[in-house]
């Protein structure tokens, strides 16, 4: 079994931090599968709370492949920062690359309406 399905393998388990240890491997042992190294180790940093790691990775993947979930992600992260205004960028260019994907259209739309209310409180 090549690290990239180990690294899967303990994602599937619950086992965030053996994952990202495979998913490194998996990248020094063979770049094919860099994209998805780097976006699956993101999201076991996100399952662990580790935003700041996860956003750094997420950035890796996108610049080697742009996907909507990809940009979903980061958006995501930036949302649970408080970071309201890359959040709506990143789902904005999520839904882009998949306008069929309700869930971006939910998280812009809750955001805004965040960002709304706190205009009108401040005002």
């Amino acid at each position: 079994m090549d690290y990239f399905s180990k690294a899967n393998v303990m994602y599937n388990s619950k086992d965030y931090e053996k994952a990202i240890t495979f998913y490194e491997k998996a990248l020094d042992e063979d770049s094919s599968n860099s994209a998805s190294c780097y976006y699956n180790s993101s999201v076991c940093h996100i399952k662990l709370k580790k935003y700041p790691d996860a956003i750094y990775l997420l950035k890796k993947a996108i610049r080697l492949r742009e996907e909507s979930k990809y940009y979903f992600n980061l958006a995501y992260c930036y949302a649970i920062l408080g970071n309201n205004k890359d959040a709506l960028y990143f789902f904005n260019k999520a839904w882009c690359l998949n306008e069929n994907d309700e869930d971006c259209e939910k998280a812009i739309n809750l955001l805004l309406k965040k960002e709304l209310d706190k205009t009108k409180k401040s005002s």
